[in-house]
């Protein structure tokens, strides 16, 4: 009993460390994010204003310790009770806990080392400890956490920038205002064109889906397809809410099913304007159903928006430049992340942010069941 304790105890620490799911480990999570933040920013003012570390040198120090310990802690942990730690370490995770501490320790076990450029170079290497964290879990939720590796990572190289914006051979930049004005201003028309496309989609289908409905509610009183009607109602329900490999697959027979069903309705006698209006709004939505933002539009998006933040990163200096990366990501980031998942109208899953409403739809189903 004590052996399965320890063992799920075990498990239970490793599990706060690679998977966070609850609120605890998810705040675990976010500390040593927290930490690598610190660590960036306590490397860039000793860079950038050695004089001022120098006079404050006992917090830098505590600063660098305290960060430095809570790392080996947890590389200690790992070793202790990860029963595949050493798979671990072979792994990219794990050599780069590894860089986190080796320069650390070894500036405490050999102090001429401190001071020596090449052990300060190596300490950039905690920045890549972002990579792993913040693909751990939820930390937050919606945008933000779709957002939370791009931040990491843009606010974290925009520290190293700081550091070496202050060295003789860093080149200055200057006059790229208009520049970065005018791609500014291009990117806005570009996410604009996009958002304008897929909101009208997004409307389109819902219109189709209630012309649809009001279609069969009118054929449903002939009792003679009446179960036909509904059969293919649910199996169009499930159809569209569907968001698996195979849905073009599922849209194609469904396509085949209505050619069933139009059949069935001339044989019974149910023509006339509504039901030309019906296969017509089928065909539509159908047609809608599977439409996407073109391939080369989309990568030529997302180039465009991470070389512009690059761009951003490297040339406004100082602290507005930590301000303007941090706009930049979230605003040009939201958008992009928030047009894509409108992109993808029908996509019901549990982390999908804007979908289109099936309402009449369901509610036709439930009635007729």
């Amino acid at each position: 009993m004590f052996f399965n304790c320890d063992e799920i105890m075990k498990k239970r620490i490793i599990q706060c460390l690679d998977e966070p799911s609850k609120g605890f480990d998810k705040g675990v999570t976010f500390f040593l994010i927290l930490l690598v933040y610190v660590s960036i920013i306590q490397l860039a003012i000793e860079v950038r204003y050695p004089e001022f570390a120098f006079s404050n040198k006992t917090a830098f120090f505590a600063c660098e310790y305290f960060v430095l310990g809570v790392f080996t802690i947890e590389v200690g942990v790992r070793i202790i009770f990860d029963p595949n730690r050493w798979q671990y370490f072979k792994r990219f995770s794990g050599i780069i806990d590894l860089l986190a501490i080796v320069p650390g320790l070894l500036a405490i076990f050999l102090p001429f080392l401190d001071s020596t450029a090449w052990v300060r170079v190596l300490r950039l290497f905690r920045l890549l400890r972002i990579f792993k964290l913040v693909r751990y879990g939820e930390i937050t939720g919606g945008i933000t956490q779709s957002l939370t590796p791009f931040f990491a990572i843009a606010i974290g190289l925009k520290g190293i920038m700081v550091a070496v914006e202050g060295r003789d051979w860093w080149p200055e930049m200057n006059n790229l205002n208009i520049v970065i004005g005018v791609v500014g201003f291009s990117l806005a028309i570009l996410l604009g064109a996009k958002l304008q496309v897929i909101n009208s989609r997004l409307y389109s289908i819902e219109d189709a889906v209630c012309r649809i409905v009001g279609a069969m509610r009118d054929m449903q009183c002939n009792k003679d397809v009446l179960p036909d009607i509904c059969n293919w109602a649910n199996e169009l329900e499930s159809s569209l809410i569907y968001s698996g490999h195979d849905k073009p697959d599922l849209i194609r027979r469904m396509r085949l099913k209505t050619d069933d069903l139009e059949k069935k309705l001339e044989e019974a006698g149910v023509g006339g304007p509504n039901t030309a209006g019906f296969h017509r709004d089928v065909a539509y939505l159908l047609h809608r159903t599977l439409a996407r933002t073109p391939p080369s539009y989309e990568r030529f998006l997302r180039t465009v928006i991470c070389t512009y933040t690059a761009v951003v990163i490297a040339t406004v200096p100082g602290l507005i430049g930590f301000f303007a990366t941090f706009l930049l990501v979230y605003v040009l980031g939201g958008l992009f992340i928030l047009i894509d998942d409108m992109d993808r109208p029908l996509d019901f899953g549990p982390a999908s942010l804007i979908t289109v409403k099936l309402d009449p739809l369901t509610q036709f189903n439930d009635k007729t069941k």
